[in-house]
């Protein structure tokens, strides 16, 4: 079965944050504009939901939600949609430090970078 283009900008996405390359898959895979709505609880500064905008802040939060997170291991990757404009996912992670989590993203894509993000995350 061949793989999409939305699973292999997925793959890529996580390959980015499995090797702790924040700063490279900010600048290759969202947009310069981009703005992070994060509805995911205890690593930020502030209480969910933050808005987080433009590339430097989102390398900020990235970098905190790994140093929070630690190796982040995907179990199980599920409701996977893409159009030509959207990707969302659903999905459950296991973290060495923090434990089981139920995740989802939507990711409102263009010209082939992530231009709005929405995440939330719930603990298992």
């Amino acid at each position: 079965m061949a793989t999409t283009s939305g699973r292999k900008f997925f793959d890529e996405h996580m390959e980015y944050l499995a090797t702790k390359k924040v700063a490279d898959m900010v600048n290759n895979t969202y947009a310069e504009d981009a703005i992070l709505y994060n509805a995911f609880p205890l690593f930020a500064d502030a209480p969910p939901p933050n808005v987080v905008k433009g590339r430097k802040a989102l390398i900020e939060t990235f970098t905190k939600y790994l140093e929070y997170q630690g190796e982040i291991q995907v179990d199980s990757l599920y409701n996977f949609l893409e159009t030509d404009d959207v990707i969302s996912f659903q999905a459950t992670i296991t973290s060495p430090k923090t434990g089981k989590w139920a995740v989802g993203d939507v990711w409102l894509m263009r010209s082939g970078q992530i231009a709005r993000h929405f995440g939330f995350a719930h603990k298992l």
